[in-house]
């Protein structure tokens, strides 16, 4: 039997909906686990839309509240908050919540600077409460597969690590706040995802040198398709959004283990998108499908012709799992390839992981164990996307170190002093 927490969710925009599919999904696995209680949404009419889908999923009706603290005067019970709300807002409620005692799981990235996200782990520290970040493209099963790959030395020494995402044009997505740089900007909206994985996968960045640039100045909404999730409220969104925060992003990397990087994310390239996430190895390479797709990974070595086919990649790794509770949700303990009813966003994988987010956050509080992306990992993506733009404002070679400590912090005070955060 499980203990049963009452849980708030803050943010009923398209991501909130999506999480809300997600604990759908771990009533199905581990129920019992979690009572919606509480939905929090600046936006009533956004906070009741999702209310009723709560209604239609789990056969209660939550209370719905514009902040925070309105929804802790209402009731004192609550013991689980997952942030799904701007970036810009993250570390202010996130920082009510642990003073008050409750347990938050926050949406990526964890903060739009450094120094916010070292307010909200400073926060979570002092009134020891769990604070998770629902970092999910490492917990992809074919992202587990490929870590234990490269600790294996299935291509041999990591030497040089691809990462190219490039695509959107001019159109916009979702709200349109990623778009300003006092929400951290596009680049750190989804390319903390891509530094989250460099992390994982290769070890600690020791050093960067970065260029970013503001290329489209106005986002257009008119005409554009409604991004998944968001289609009850996209009658609000404008037809244009200005655009104040760098869109593309080119930089080398310099790992501690000495591997080098080139990292690429361009969120204004017109024409098809391209994504390319190929790591280099003295022996061979692996090139990365798009996560949450089930696609497979191929992997190259020196010796063998072509990609070497599922048996052959699974033989490098006899030892490789994947944890119970990932080869529960997903069907199989040694996967290199999964279908699951729909693929990416608000697909079968998707969904799982988000509920396994959750869950994990569930067993520290329950059981005093730890979860996996925390403080310090989310501080840690969030830092390297960072040091890229500070490296472009500085027009030199940055230290990560520089970053996490709040010695170079030029780009980021912009944002700062918007949001009234201490550097």
């Amino acid at each position: 039997m499980y203990k049963c927490h009452r849980l708030a969710l803050a943010g009923c925009g398209g991501m909130g909906r999506r999480h809300l599919r997600g604990y759908r999904v771990l009533e199905s696995f581990e129920p019992g686990r979690i009572e919606v209680t509480t939905l929090i949404d600046p936006e009533l009419e956004r906070a009741e839309f999702v209310a009723g889908e709560v209604e239609q999923f789990f056969g209660n009706r939550p209370q719905v509240y514009r902040s925070l603290e309105d929804a802790l005067a209402g009731s004192s019970e609550l013991e689980v908050l997952d942030i799904v709300a701007a970036a810009s807002a993250h570390h202010s409620i996130a920082n009510v919540a642990v003073e008050s005692g409750v347990h938050v799981m926050c949406e990526k990235p964890m903060a739009p600077t450094v120094a916010a996200c070292r307010a909200m782990q400073a926060a979570a520290q002092q009134h020891g409460t769990v604070l998770s970040i629902a970092e999910n493209y490492r917990r992809d099963p074919i992202s587990r597969l490929a870590k234990a790959l490269l600790e294996a030395g299935a291509i041999g020494e990591v030497r040089t690590v691809l990462d190219f995402s490039a695509g959107g044009g001019r159109n916009a997505t979702a709200g349109g706040w990623q778009y300003l740089r006092k929400q951290g900007g596009a680049i750190l909206e989804s390319g903390v995802h891509n530094a989250d994985m460099q992390i994982y996968l290769v070890g600690p960045v020791r050093q960067v040198t970065g260029k970013v640039r503001l290329q489209e100045r106005e986002r257009l909404f008119k005409g554009t398709r409604v991004k998944g999730f968001h289609d009850h409220y996209a009658h609000t969104y404008p037809d244009v959004q200005a655009a104040d925060a760098p869109d593309l992003m080119m930089a080398t990397l310099e790992f501690e283990s000495e591997a080098l990087g080139q990292w690429l994310y361009d969120q204004a390239a017109h024409g098809p998108r391209f994504r390319r996430f190929t790591i280099f190895g003295s022996d061979g390479q692996i090139d990365l499908p798009s996560v949450r797709t089930g696609q497979p990974l191929r992997l190259y070595q020196d010796d063998r012709e072509g990609a070497l086919d599922d048996d052959a990649v699974l033989a490098l790794v006899p030892e490789f799992s994947l944890d119970e509770r990932t080869a529960r949700f997903f069907g199989g303990e040694r996967l290199i390839r999964y279908d699951q009813s729909g693929s990416g966003v608000g697909g079968g994988g998707d969904l799982n992981i988000l509920a396994m987010e959750l869950a994990e956050l569930l067993d520290a509080i329950d059981n005093g164990t730890s979860v996996e992306v925390g403080a310090e990992e989310g501080l840690a993506a969030v830092a390297l996307v960072m040091a890229c733009h500070e490296s472009s404002e500085a027009g030199r070679t940055v230290r990560i170190d520089e970053v996490v400590e709040g010695k170079l912090n030029t780009y980021q005070n912009v944002a700062n002093r918007e949001l009234g955060i201490k550097p």
